[in-house]
């Protein structure tokens, strides 16, 4: 295990985030190993017990794994058997909440790091992850009245995003960068100031970076624009928010 994580990190590139997700999931499975046709079915069976999405990516990465070794003749490649496994069929929404509601959140939050932090977050639609790890020093330049942001995503993808220069400054000046916390730490204070702000909704970070792109998509903004500015390698993963808005378009009468 630890040398296929070793060949993800220095061949792939894959950054500390994936590596942690993948640790997790193969160290579960290990339990199963030497694989068979009856031990894997066991697995499966084990996370049948997951959330469809939850079993998608463990059965993605255990794939990905049992493939890297048998590429390098560390088991018996037969017929791959691992790779008929297929994963529940699911499609979920992304869950948005009105943009009045964050900016009542950020109202509500008391302390000038974590306004920041989020403020920073609702006004780029950056992954959690993209922001706990930014250095402006190295990702941030400076255009007039406007900031330059490269961000580096899921895969390594790169993107740039220009923004208000305030949006960067506010976040520098109030030390956003600097304190590094953990992914669940920034969920855990989110909802602790959401429900300081009243709002009941299920609101995490992410659903932060749903909103922005909801919102985007209700002012204007062109599909295609928005899947740059997200990081999306496809146009299609980021025209599932006009299926969010769906519910909210009212339908003129014709006739």
């Amino acid at each position: 295990m630890n040398e296929f994580l070793e060949y993800l990190r220095v061949m792939k590139k894959r950054t500390s985030g994936t590596l942690t997700q993948y640790r997790s999931i193969l160290k579960e499975f290990v339990a199963f190993e030497p694989v068979s046709h009856v031990s894997f079915a066991r697995y499966c069976e084990k996370i049948s017990k997951n959330a469809p999405k939850t079993q998608k990516n463990k059965l993605m990465v255990v794939k990905e794994y049992l493939n890297w070794k048998a590429d390098r003749g560390k088991i018996p490649a037969g017929d791959r058997y691992w790779n008929q496994a297929d994963s529940p069929k699911f499609k979920r929404l992304p869950k948005a909440i009105d943009i009045a509601e964050v900016q009542e959140i950020i109202n509500a939050i008391d302390d000038p790091y974590w306004k920041a932090f989020f403020s920073f977050m609702a006004n780029t639609g950056a992954r959690i992850s993209e922001v706990l790890t930014f250095e402006p020093e190295k990702q941030a330049s400076f255009a007039g009245d406007f900031a330059m942001l490269h961000f580096i995503g899921k895969g390594n993808k790169e993107r740039t995003l220009r923004v208000s220069r305030a949006v960067l400054d506010n976040a520098i000046e109030a030390g956003a960068f600097e304190r590094r916390v953990t992914i669940a730490g920034a969920g855990l204070a989110l909802k602790r100031y959401a429900k300081k702000a009243g709002i009941t909704k299920h609101v995490t970070p992410h659903v932060l970076r749903h909103t922005f792109a909801v919102t985007q998509i209700t002012k204007g903004m062109p599909i295609n624009q928005l899947q740059a500015i997200l990081g999306h390698s496809s146009v299609a993963t980021t025209g599932v928010y006009l299926e969010v808005l769906a519910d909210r378009v009212t339908v003129p009468t014709l006739i």
